[in-house]
């Protein structure tokens, strides 16, 4: 099983002066280049060359964006920052959705594309391109897409957008301006039309039938932090291709027939990416810490892929290394590791095992070959033991009446709990009983003991009677 390195390509810098407008919680800035926007987009596993944009800015009045960048996304939309791309006014887009019919006609042309995949004539369209280069087999993106045409002309004429790729077909042939904006499952492109509660020609509320609306939620009421009347889940784009061949991206997103309501497409940032094998440590260790302690937590070793295959995918490890032994330090390690058909990852379980020995953190580092378009390397991901040191204050032991003895639990615990309630290292007592003491270390792992104090009586002093 391969991997890879991954790469960005780094742009030389456009200025221009950037406008920041704020009305609630996502925050749309204007100003932006195509460049910049792509590049927010950027993920790992691809490069990226011959980016254009157009209908990014308004033909009629040049302060006026179809294109921006936003963040604040969550928890509203369910992507907290990336581009947006609309049909009119790109700060239209902020909430809350305080105007019922909010839109604005930026005087762009249609676009040919969006026309044919619409029906109807398009105008003021917004559209980012650019060739790519996959290092995997797998492309894929994530994005929102909301209007203020829901909740009416949603089964007559409405806007619309679109992500057509084009470029080598793994399965033969070739994709040509192929949209993949599709409702999963489905070839049916992710639309008003295909999406809705109903309600032609209506307002807010919302109607009461449903085409696919579990993908649908309705702004009519609740006015989260973007304008338009309902806007989608999170939708994931995806594509199968063929490793390090070149494709072409366009994302175009326009009006349908007139520029009375706007609409919007949002893309996450980060999110444009070409996913290969990935390798996570997923540590049960309490606070999140990224190490498996003897005695007390465990590693699990997640190996995941992009999309499940239709047969076995198996990954073997070229080696497994570090300062600890495998099968002593733990259970033992297999050196591959297999996802089933139909299955998105498996896991290799680790155990620490308990040694009694005092030793600095060990570890075990597992290597894989990656290979990228320019060449094969060596990728490793590293798995981190720590000791469970478990607390020993003595065996039972006798005093003498009136006596006290001082317990010592030991250092290096976060916290102490003796049998009384007392939280300090040390115990001091002169009661017969038991004595107990439960503390936690710095990795939250717990650790109980005790003892059974008595105490003995003084002795009666020898009474001498003399005759």
């Amino acid at each position: 099983m391969k991997a890879s390195a991954f790469s960005k390509i780094i742009l030389f810098p456009v200025f221009f002066f950037t406008f920041i407008y704020s009305k609630a919680q996502v925050d749309v800035s204007v100003g932006h280049n195509a460049n910049e926007l792509v590049q927010m987009l950027l993920g790992q596993g691809v490069t990226i060359s011959n980016i254009t944009g157009s209908g990014l800015q308004s033909s009629s009045n040049p302060n006026i964006w179809q294109a921006g960048k936003f963040n604040g996304g969550l928890p509203d939309i369910g992507i907290d920052s990336g581009i947006v791309l609309t049909s009119g006014n790109a700060l239209l887009a902020q909430g809350p959705n305080n105007n019922s019919s909010a839109g604005y006609g930026a005087g762009n042309p249609g676009d040919p594309m969006l026309t044919s995949l619409a029906g109807v004539n398009t105008n003021d369209a917004c559209i980012l391109e650019f060739d790519f280069t996959p290092y995997y087999d797998t492309i894929v993106f994530r994005y929102v897409f909301g209007s203020e045409e829901y909740h009416y002309y949603v089964t007559s004429y409405n806007d619309i957008f679109a992500f057509f790729i084009s470029g080598p077909n793994p399965v033969g042939g070739s994709y040509n301006n192929e949209n993949i904006a599709l409702i999963p499952g489905t070839n049916l492109a992710v639309s008003m039309y295909n999406i809705n509660f109903g309600n032609d020609y209506g307002d807010c509320p919302k109607g009461n039938s449903c085409i696919n609306c579990e993908y649908l939620i309705d702004n009519c009421e609740s006015g989260t932090s973007i304008e338009y009347d309902a806007y989608t889940v999170v939708f994931t784009a995806m594509a199968v291709v063929v490793p390090c061949q070149t494709y072409h991206l366009k994302l175009a997103i326009a009006d349908a027939m007139d520029s009375a309501l706007d609409t919007g497409v949002f893309l996450e940032a980060g999110s444009f990416r070409s996913p290969g094998v990935t390798i996570t440590p997923q540590y049960s260790t309490a606070a999140g810490q990224a190490v498996a302690v003897e005695g007390c937590s465990f590693v699990d070793l997640v190996v995941s892929l992009p999309m499940v295959q239709p047969d076995t995918v198996w990954l073997v490890f070229d080696s497994i290394r570090g300062t600890a032994t495998n099968g002593v330090d733990c259970n033992f390690i297999s050196d591959s590791i297999f996802i089933p058909p139909g299955e998105l990852s498996n896991f290799i379980h680790i155990v620490p095992v308990y040694d009694v020995e005092i030793e600095p953190l060990e570890n075990f580092i597992f290597y894989y070959s990656s290979t990228s378009c320019s060449g094969t390397q060596v990728d490793s991901v590293r798995v981190d033991i720590a000791d469970w040191n478990p607390v020993d204050i003595g065996s039972d032991t006798i005093i003498c009446e009136g006596q006290f003895i001082t317990f010592d639990a030991g250092e290096g615990y976060r916290t102490y709990q003796w049998q009384d309630g007392s939280s300090q290292r040390y115990f001091t007592t002169n009661q017969a009983g038991t004595i107990s003491v439960t503390v936690y270390d710095v990795y939250q792992c717990p650790s109980f003991d005790a003892l059974q104090l008595n105490v003995a009586p003084l002795p009666q002093p020898l009474m001498i009677k003399h005759n």
